[in-house]
């Protein structure tokens, strides 16, 4: 089996992504410090920071960080369970006392839009960027490859570099990253990271907008006759009070229509971020998901999802015992809410995906389009950076991960003992023709002690289904 699936990987990573590309909207620029025991110790050692104060918070209780003990619960408690945390920071007055605390930062490109906008281009599409504030130094970390939509009479793409506006603020998020198996003194607490993972603390500066503004908005049909497949991100900036999502709502709809009279075929996909009201997010995914195609989450975070449309069953399950079959579950469960066609599950050391049939895509081409996006995620792990596609031959040469290849033969024994239609193949395929969906399992590689952390998700979604859609337009 595992040589068969080897094969796969040593093909996929030939493939190209020849389409248009875009991103929009949520672009930032990351500050990354990486935890260690020093800057643990400089952050406790804040006069201001109080241990048994923070040990004293529920962290499920805290929805924006307003104050620095909330911060320390935050980061200490994500830390001991090595979970993926997003939280805002409401007090922007925090900033320069982040500053101060974490000086040993490097800040890169942030934000899921830029962040696909640069590995797409990293990887030779042709790639459009929309963002409604691009400050100087924002333009400046895109790939001069990267072309930005202007209007003048009529849409022009120009490099990304030359469409900068002086006036626009800088919108800046901290990524806390930490590897596996560190040892962090909290005060004589001891507290080891289980896995590598990481806390993004995300600022919304005003001016912000999760959407397309100006003249631009109008010309969207002439805009979408350029794209082939495009990735929106930062719905979850939207609203909760009431007008104003309503509005904000039926101005997503109405961009999403007009996109796609420039460009029927074209395809949409929508990676997963919490919003901190869930009843508002509720409406947001069901909103979302009537226009889109494809969406994007984790295992933690589908757990979320899940409890947020009273899918309890289905949500403890994967607490109890995550493995494949519970995430096809749920992502099922979440497939019959909503009205996404494809649904992308991606976890630690393997991929699960549910497509609605008809689906305009073989699954055995979903499917070896994973592969490339785990081989994609692979490289970036072990270096860091943007991959490029003249890097993706190394990939070849690693392993799927032994994680992902047992969940193909749990969820194969499980559907079995169910007593459920799963074909005999299905370990050596990762493929279950099933009722009104097909259902996919797809190993992926792991690589250990990883570099970065930050955007695998978004690497791995964008390079997965940019690429399954250039193979249509290939085949064509």
């Amino acid at each position: 089996m595992e040589t068969v699936w080897q094969r796969r990987v040593e093909s996929a990573v030939n493939k190209s992504i020849r389409c248009s590309v875009f991103a929009g909207f949520n672009t930032n620029v990351d500050a990354v410090v990486h935890c260690s025991g020093e800057s643990i110790a400089r952050l406790i050692q804040d006069p201001d920071v109080s241990l048994d104060a923070a040990n004293a918070l529920d962290v499920s209780q805290i929805e924006t960080i307003k104050e620095k003990n909330e911060f320390v619960a935050v980061l200490k408690d994500a830390l001991g369970k090595g979970k993926s945390f997003y939280i805002v920071l409401e007090n922007l007055d925090l900033l320069e006392w982040l500053d101060e605390i974490f000086a040993n930062r490097q800040e890169l490109m942030g934000g899921q839009a830029g962040i696909i906008a640069n590995q797409m281009a990293a990887l030779e599409a042709q790639t459009i960027v929309y963002t409604s504030l691009l400050s100087k130094k924002q333009a400046s970390l895109f790939f001069p490859e990267v072309l930005y939509p202007v209007f003048d009479e009529e849409v022009r793409l120009i490099p990304v570099h030359q469409a900068y506006k002086p006036d626009d603020q800088l919108k800046i998020n901290w990524i806390f990253e930490y590897a596996k198996g560190i040892e962090l003194d909290f005060g004589g607490e001891k507290v080891v990271t289980p896995r590598a993972n990481r806390v993004i603390l995300a600022t919304r500066p005003p001016g912000v907008v999760m959407g397309f503004a100006g003249e631009l908005h109008d010309h969207l049909p002439e805009l979408g006759g350029n794209i082939d497949v495009a990735f929106l991100a930062g719905y979850h900036y939207a609203p909760s009070e009431e007008p104003s999502l309503t509005e904000y709502l039926d101005e997503i709809t109405n961009s999403i229509r007009m996109l796609k009279a420039g460009n029927p075929n074209l395809r949409l996909h929508y990676e997963y971020v919490p919003m901190a009201d869930q009843v508002a997010e509720k409406r947001v995914l069901a909103t979302i998901s009537k226009g889109f195609d494809s969406f994007g989450i984790n295992e933690n975070e589908i757990r979320r999802v899940l409890t947020g449309f009273g899918y309890t069953e289905e949500c403890k399950d994967i607490v109890e015992n995550e493995r494949a079959f519970s995430l096809y579950r749920g992502a099922l469960r979440l497939m019959e809410q909503l009205h996404f066609s494809r649904f992308h599950v991606h976890n630690l050391g393997y991929y699960v995906l549910v497509l609605k049939k008809p689906y305009p895509v073989a699954p055995e081409v979903v499917r070896d389009c994973c592969l490339f996006g785990s081989s994609v995620n692979a490289i970036k792990a072990k270096y860091g950076g943007y991959v490029t596609k003249a890097q993706l031959a190394e990939a070849a040469s690693f392993g799927l991960s032994d994680l992902g290849l047992r969940q193909l033969r749990l969820f194969y024994e499980e559907a079995k003992q169910l007593g459920l239609d799963i074909p005999d193949s299905f370990c050596e395929e990762g493929i279950w023709d099933h009722g009104g969906c097909y259902v996919l399992v797809v190993p992926a590689h792991v690589i250990p002690n990883p570099v970065s952390t930050v955007g695998m998700g978004d690497t791995i979604s964008s390079s997965c289904y940019a690429s399954e859609y250039a193979s249509v337009l290939a085949s064509r």
